[in-house]
């Protein structure tokens, strides 16, 4: 049988935290297991370089971001070393292959019909970088970061599900 493992893509907006590294290490777990049982295997990490947490992150201490991300993408990165994670590859969002991969994603996507482009306008919140109803909030503020959410109106693209014949927004 084969296998494919992946953790999620952290954000490299700060040191990692044991979470990830939780995750890690059972994805870690599951991949040896399935090896040991003969079964092909490819393990693959990385990290998420895009997102305004992390260039607000960069910004407030003076960095360029791309040095910043760097910094921080070697830290995610060591653990595979400093744990002997069994990992196959290692991938950023920024490096070409995955660019490479994503637009062949996104052509195909749209070939098909999958997404379509739509004015979204919501309250965001950029801590936790999800958007809030005005019912989810106390006292108008986000219930974990104690801020008043942005109202954020942007055009952006979504999955159409052919099967139920919906949008998703």
């Amino acid at each position: 049988m084969r296998y494919f493992i992946t953790t999620t893509i952290p954000y490299v907006n700060a040191d990692p935290h044991i979470g990830f590294l939780w995750e890690l290490l059972i994805a870690d777990y599951v991949a040896r297991f399935q090896k040991s049982k003969g079964n092909e295997v490819r393990f693959i990490a990385g990290t998420d370089e895009n997102g305004l947490k992390i260039a607000q992150a960069a910004e407030s201490i003076g960095k360029p971001t791309k040095d910043f991300v760097d910094e921080y993408v070697q830290k995610f990165f060591d653990l595979n070393t400093q744990f002997e994670i069994s990992i196959d590859d290692f991938i950023r969002t920024t490096e070409k292959r995955h660019k490479k991969g994503v637009y062949k994603l996104w052509n195909l996507c749209k070939k098909n019909g999958d997404i379509y482009e739509d004015t979204y306008e919501g309250l965001y919140c950029v801590g936790c970088e999800d958007f809030y109803r005005t019912e989810d909030l106390i006292d108008g503020k986000c219930p974990d970061h104690k801020k008043e959410p942005e109202l954020i109106k942007e055009k952006n693209y979504f999955v159409y599900n052919k099967i139920h014949k919906i949008k998703y927004y």
